[in-house]
């Protein structure tokens, strides 16, 4: 307990990380290698897919989402899109289908054109990105059955604990301060997701205090407790 409660307080009050810069994100899917939590939200994706579905995975990263897919769900069409070449080769050399794209890009407008999928995913994307309202109204008609979006959750209590110490959250920085530059809360995903015409179905949170006496409490209070939420999304049909 001891250790666990003296990797928070270093959290709270370590500086941000300037020093381990990417010059892209080629560079950076170079530096970063296999990324578990990825391999956790795919094991919670799953349950939630239908076999012999079409998937998208916009921001597929090295594909261990997809190859996790692939193997546990059959799906009929697999396929994942990345800004970065590097990931892109990534999940090329473990056999599945990805494109090189920005999808701010009217190259990304061009590929949805023609499709339709049961399921897109975006896990760990939207933050990244500097208009992604942009995005999430252009998959808004190429889905039949739900959107998964993951994302930090800027309301947590480590943010908050920062921030009250004069330090600013970091928000699940994982290399350097310029990867993030899109913040949400708990609450203001969900607002940002109506007004832009989804409705959040269900809402998965996971425990950033790495502590098991706080699980508990994630699902009492996720805005305050949740360090990631996860949101299956699919379109409100009130509005529409």
């Amino acid at each position: 307990m001891i250790k666990k409660i003296s990797i928070l307080l270093q959290g709270i009050f370590k500086p941000m990380p300037l020093d381990n810069n990417f010059k892209d994100y080629d560079e950076y899917w170079e530096n970063r290698g296999f990324h578990a939590p990825s391999l956790g939200r795919a094991k919670i994706i799953s349950t939630y897919i239908e076999p012999d579905s079409k998937i998208l995975d916009i921001g597929c990263g090295d594909g261990t989402i997809i190859e996790y897919l692939s193997k546990n769900n059959k799906p009929k069409e697999i396929v994942g899109i990345d800004i970065s070449k590097k990931a892109v080769e990534y999940v090329k050399k473990k056999g599945f289908d990805a494109f090189e794209m920005n999808v701010l890009a009217e190259d990304f407008t061009n590929f949805l054109a023609e499709k339709k999928f049961d399921y897109i995913i975006l896990t760990e994307v939207l933050e990244h990105i500097q208009d992604p309202e942009k995005v999430i109204l252009a998959i808004k008609n190429h889905f039949d059955k739900s959107v998964f979006v993951s994302i930090p959750n800027a309301g947590f209590l480590l943010h908050r604990l920062r921030l009250l110490f004069g330090r600013f959250p970091l928000v699940m920085i994982q290399q350097n301060v310029k990867e993030h530059i899109r913040f949400w809360t708990l609450k203001d995903f969900i607002y940002w997701s109506n007004y832009h015409g989804f409705e959040v179905e269900l809402k998965i949170v996971s425990c950033g205090l790495g502590y098991k006496p706080f699980i508990f409490l994630e699902n009492l209070l996720p805005s305050l407790f949740a360090n990631q939420i996860l949101y299956k999304l699919k379109i409100n049909e009130k509005l529409q």
